[in-house]
């Protein structure tokens, strides 16, 4: 964080002469609201409340500020700072970008600082909602991926073929302070993470394809204080055989996350259509492996766009096994019970249909509209906040916005 911070500090010091400032900003004001008041909707799992029966503005809504400074031609600086619902701290969590960028060839840069988690066919734009035709990212796909940015480095390399061009990329860095979501006011996780990852793009005419693998790395175990010092209780550990194995269970410092994603896009101009699919496997206990994928297909018809757009999430089926305690007393049952759902409750089966309409006023304002259904299987709400039971099965959700850039 520090590292980043100070990087970005120093853009606005630096001095004037010689120097190509331009300031961009972007931003969404919408509403959303479902046919529930027992599971929230959010947008991904870092937000720390999401969107019910009583409509809220925060899900969707963001006001970016971008800086960027053109420094003698083989240098760019650029900071981006987004103000939106998330779980973590306000500031930092929310300075996207701060970066310093070399580009001693046309077909070669290398950048420095934070940097935008450039891992599917959104990467450089996923806060910005003028750039797509939908209110959000298909939340079965996005929904998961909590990292947004990472202090490191990453080494671009362009290679012009006869019809199109190849970008290869390889990244490397640490993500610090991830905050995952569990129930609203509440958080889950602070994750602190090393990563390294690559991918190649493909670019030609109206198509556009990626294909990319990220390795991530937890520096450090969930802070469960307050399970852990119940656990290590004398008496339960007397009551109940194989506490011990609970620990290894929940333990995520040095385990390994990966995840691999393809994405295609086309769009002629009058055909917007794009796919994404995506697999992340793990060898943490509580984290199944989750397999995503969403198509979009849309339709302009002059300053109107009709889309609509399908999606899944699922999550491979295995469970962890929780002996009982040998005294069945209410605390202990109860204990027991929060141990099962943190190690088994963490499941994803959901699918989910959209239809929606976005009217460009003014070519720099647009107007959306979207209604989207989802069907939620057992145990398959990991990307909702569970506020009361029984959970639904189905639900909807109404959107409506404006996304401007300037």
């Amino acid at each position: 964080m520090a590292r980043a911070l100070a990087l970005g500090l120093s853009f606005a010091a630096l001095p004037a002469a010689g120097i190509d400032w331009s300031f961009k900003a972007f931003g969404t004001l919408a509403a959303i609201g479902t046919d529930s008041d027992r599971i929230a909707f959010r947008r991904d799992y870092t937000q720390s409340h999401g969107a019910t029966s009583d409509w809220g503005i925060d899900t969707d809504s963001r006001l970016g500020l971008q800086l960027d400074a053109d420094i003698n031609q083989p240098f760019h600086a650029a900071v981006q700072w987004v103000a939106r619902n998330h779980a973590g701290n306000f500031i930092e969590q929310n300075l996207e970008w701060a970066y310093l960028r070399w580009r001693p060839r046309d077909d070669l840069d290398l950048r420095l600082g934070r940097l935008g988690f450039d891992a599917f066919l959104l990467s450089d734009y996923r806060n910005v909602g003028y750039a797509y035709p939908w209110m959000r990212p298909p939340s079965d796909f996005y929904g998961p991926l909590f990292t947004y940015h990472f202090d490191g480095a990453d080494l671009a390399k362009k290679v012009d073929l006869d019809e199109g061009r190849l970008t290869f990329k390889a990244y490397a860095g640490h993500s610090n302070d991830e905050t995952l979501a569990q129930q609203p006011g509440a958080t889950v996780a602070t994750l602190e993470m090393a990563l390294f990852g690559g991918n190649v793009v493909y670019e030609s005419g109206n198509w556009r394809a990626r294909i990319g693998y990220t390795h991530l790395t937890p520096l450090k175990n969930l802070p469960l204080r307050s399970l852990h010092a119940a656990l290590d209780n004398p008496q339960v550990q007397a009551a109940w055989p194989g506490v011990g194995g609970i620990f290894d269970a929940l333990a995520i410092d040095g385990k390994q996350l990966h995840f691999s994603a393809i994405g295609l896009a086309y769009d002629d101009g009058t055909w917007p259509i794009q796919a994404e699919a995506a697999y992340i496997s793990s060898n943490i206990a509580w984290l199944p492996d989750i397999a995503t994928a969403y198509l979009s297909v849309g339709r302009r018809l002059g300053t109107w766009t009709w889309y609509t757009v399908s999606g899944i999430g699922e999550s491979q089926r295995y469970h962890v096994q929780v002996r009982q305690p040998l005294a069945q007393t209410p605390a202990l049952v109860g204990l027991a019970g929060s141990v099962d759902h943190l190690l088994n409750g963490n499941g994803v089966d959901q699918i989910s249909a959209s239809l929606g309409a976005r009217w460009d006023v003014y070519e720099n304002i647009a107007l959306k509209a979207q209604w989207s259904h989802f069907w939620l299987g057992g145990n398959g709400t990991l990307y909702w906040l569970e506020l009361k039971t029984p959970l639904p099965s189905q639900v909807n959700a109404w959107s409506f916005g404006v996304d401007f850039v300037y």
